[in-house]
């Protein structure tokens, strides 16, 4: 059979497997259109010559049998002739314009490749290759991610889409990522040079931080981010330091290594990591520093720390201060209304934040620092700060009454004039004093007057709980109840809104007493944490400030959030997933000895024992 372009191209492929020349042989083997006239050729020889079937397969299988080296009569490299079967027949028959096909013939492409570069003594020859397929792969899969419809046929299809729906439902995405992990663990554990922590990247090893990356980049495409975990475990165990390898790999890991543990209220590691990514970035890609800024900005809020001017006015910083200047300023005002309006989630400034996953983050954990604001403000006007004559006698310490705080609060509320779910707070006579909650969205409409449900969707979707066939009452007899009836009647509606006090028993007359109780409960949040420095008395409600004569009473009683934090943070510096170079040799000899490591003992003129 004349197949002139396909022998010179099976030829120039045994020649680069015998060089082990790995970068070469990615290069030849292409498969993202529009492909070169020569490949069209190639192709029309193959469907010429090597028609789709079991027999003309096994035939081109043959011919690819005989590109690597043999031994005993028998290929010692099986899995790399069946990957380049696997490639031509995928040019052959692929038709792009049926994009799911394409995905599942390329994925049975890469897994091929993978297991081809399992071989310990050639399969570093395929390591650029497999990570140029799984990139293919990976943009496949999230263009289609992107295209539900395709989706669902594709589930109908596998006979996926009739499962019960408590079965999770593996997408495009998160197969992709499946693939690409396999190809992470066979460069992570090969044996190539030293292993573990203390080796340098040789061999396979060498690609571990590339597949890395990109398996991360599909898992937060797909907001699997659990699945990581075990990745960063084994990256921890077994990888070289991560300052051996690239400066690309290593900045787009630290990002994802951020973004990870910032998701998972790590905040100050991830500060850590997101900060030398930042440091690490060239000064020219500013797009990838814009991505690196959007999560270090508000890792940075979070632990009391809020942007420059100077770092908001750089190239890669554009919009993010339209984006985090206003939530600075509210959290340094101290207003947690105007605050909680601004993150809520009919806030139209909330959507950006929850675009990026950090909304909850900020709303979560930035209130406690808005209370702090509040509280500062309210003793610098409202405080006493100590008796400036009276500094060398002894007088009573700087301190607040905590009523004032709760006038202080009450005005807040006033100015306002309504909660987030656009009621009245000024004459609210129960649960959380402090704490509004507005009528989640989802039950919206549920009831009428009578406390029966009106809306059917809302009824298929919470029936089930909200109003059941039956239910047990308080002797555990079982009741029926009337379709559609509310179990729990219907409430009354000077509680609808707000959430409720879970000390429910308390005197209605005494309402001063129990919004002075919450203050109490997060000022004594704030001590806990070390945001502020003091004590509290109950009996006259006060926070003191003792020790103040020195330097102060504001820096006493409040000092700096950063400094606090990342002093408690600081003793373990340790970035969990971040592999660090070992210690130099004079630096680590110190430090074996009191981690209990292998020590050299001089025994020179040491006597048996028991001899005096």
């Amino acid at each position: 059979m004349a197949t002139p372009v396909l022998d010179q191209f099976l030829g120039s492929v045994a020649e680069l497997v015998q060089n082990r020349d790995g970068v070469k042989l990615q290069d030849f083997l292409q498969i993202e259109p529009p492909l070169s006239d020569i490949y069209m050729r190639m192709i029309d020889e193959l469907r010429q010559h090597y028609a789709s079937g079991p027999q003309k397969d096994a035939e081109l299988l043959r011919r690819c049998e005989g590109l690597v080296p043999r031994s005993k009569g028998s290929s010692s490299w099986t899995a790399f002739p069946t990957f380049l079967k696997l490639y031509l027949t995928f040019l052959r028959d692929v038709n792009v314009g049926n994009l799911l096909d394409t995905y599942n013939f390329l994925k049975g492409l890469v897994n091929q490749c993978v297991l081809a570069l399992g071989d310990s003594q050639m399969g570093i020859i395929v390591l650029h290759t497999v990570l140029y397929l799984s990139k293919v792969l990976a943009k496949l899969a999230m263009g289609l991610d992107r295209r539900p419809d395709l989706i669902a046929n594709i589930l109908r299809m596998e006979g996926q889409a009739d499962r019960e729906e408590n079965v999770e439902k593996v997408t495009l995405v998160e197969q992709s990522a499946n693939v690409v992990r396999e190809a992470f663990i066979k460069c992570l554990t090969d044996r190539t040079g030293t292993p573990g922590p203390q080796g340098k990247p040789e061999g396979k090893r060498v690609g571990i931080y590339l597949m890395a990356n990109l398996c991360l980049k599909l898992l937060f495409q797909c907001g699997k981010l659990r699945n990581a975990e075990q990745m960063f475990a084994s990256i921890s165990a077994q990888s070289p330091p991560l300052t051996y390898f690239p400066a690309s790999q290593r900045v787009t890991y630290l990002y994802y290594l951020g973004r990870y543990l910032f998701s998972n209220n790590l905040f100050f590691p991830a500060q850590i990591a997101l900060q030398a990514a930042y440091d690490q970035c060239h000064r020219q890609a500013v797009s990838q520093r814009h991505l690196i800024l959007t999560y270090l900005i508000p890792c940075n809020i979070i632990l009391g720390r809020f942007p420059s001017q100077t770092l908001l006015q750089r190239s890669e910083a554009q919009g993010l201060g339209e984006r985090f200047g206003p939530l600075c300023q509210l959290i340094a005002r101290g207003n947690y209304i105007a605050f909680r309006e601004h993150l809520s989630v009919r806030s139209p400034a909330a959507d950006w934040f929850a675009r990026k996953g950090i909304l909850l983050a900020l709303r979560n954990r930035c209130e406690i620092l808005v209370w702090r604001s509040f509280a500062r403000k309210v003793f610098i006007l409202g405080g006493f700060h100590g008796d400036p004559q009276a500094q060398a006698q002894r007088g009573p310490p700087p301190y607040l009454y905590l009523e004032k705080l709760v006038v202080a609060t009450e005005w807040l509320r006033s100015q306002h004039g309504r909660s987030l779910n656009g009621t009245s707070v000024a004459h609210k006579s129960y649960g959380s004093q402090v704490i509004s909650t507005p009528t989640d969205p989802d039950y919206d409409g549920l009831t009428d007057s009578t406390g029966i449900t009106t809306d059917s969707e809302l009824l298929d979707k919470f029936g089930d709980f909200l109003a059941p066939d039956g239910f047990f009452d308080d002797r555990g007899q079982w009741q029926e109840n009337i379709p559609g009836q509310l179990v729990d009647g219907d409430p009354d509606p000077d509680y609808e809104g707000y959430q409720l006090d879970p000390y429910s028993e308390y005197d209605a007359a005494d309402q001063s007493s129990l919004l002075m109780q919450e203050i109490e409960s997060i000022l004594a949040s704030l001590l806990t944490q070390g945001l502020m420095r003091g004590y509290l008395t109950h009996r006259k409600p006060r926070f003191a400030i003792p020790g103040a004569r020195l330097r102060g009473a504001l820096p006493t009683g409040f000092p700096n959030v950063w400094q606090t934090i990342s002093a408690r943070e600081s003793e373990d510096s340790s970035v969990p997933g971040w592999v660090q170079p070992p210690a130099s040799a004079a630096f680590g000899a110190g430090t074996a000895a009191l981690a209990g490591g292998s020590r050299v003992v001089n025994l020179k003129g040491a006597r048996p024992v028991g001899v005096q």
